[in-house]
């Protein structure tokens, strides 16, 4: 059996990044799409709509879905951010009563790719005190 060298490297599980991370979006029909996030790119041509969920690192948990809408003509996207919170508990079953919540749409310039625009609004949902 072979000691380990000082200048080896040694998985660290204490070392947590901080911020979001989402799986690969996913290409989705206009059906799919939050009403809100449609109204908002009405009249736009050739737009394309993505989903996603965030995840916060540190915890591993999901913290809410994202909608991207993606107009590559006009160089813009445009997120909103979704959540399900408990509105209250039914009196007689005492179940949680869910729910769905959404941000305002979120326009801004962008000329990147899907990723690019969801790190975006990643960013401004952080700044503006909705995600940490």
């Amino acid at each position: 059996m072979r000691e380990q060298p000082i200048g080896e490297a040694v998985e660290d599980d204490e070392w947590v990044p901080d911020g979001v991370m989402w799986p690969p979006e996913t290409e989705i029909d206009v059906s799919e799409v939050h009403q809100s996030l449609v109204k908002a790119m009405a009249g736009s041509r050739g737009v394309r709509f993505f989903k996603t969920h965030l995840i916060d690192v540190p915890t591993d948990c999901c913290l809410g879905g994202v909608q991207m809408a993606i107009d590559e003509v006009a160089g813009e996207a445009c997120g909103i951010y979704l959540t399900v919170d408990i509105a209250g508990f039914d009196p007689e079953t005492r179940d949680p009563i869910l729910v769905d919540e959404a941000t305002r749409p979120f326009r801004f310039s962008c000329t990147e790719d899907v990723e690019q625009a969801i790190a975006t609004f990643s960013e401004n949902l952080r700044m503006a005190g909705v995600i940490r």
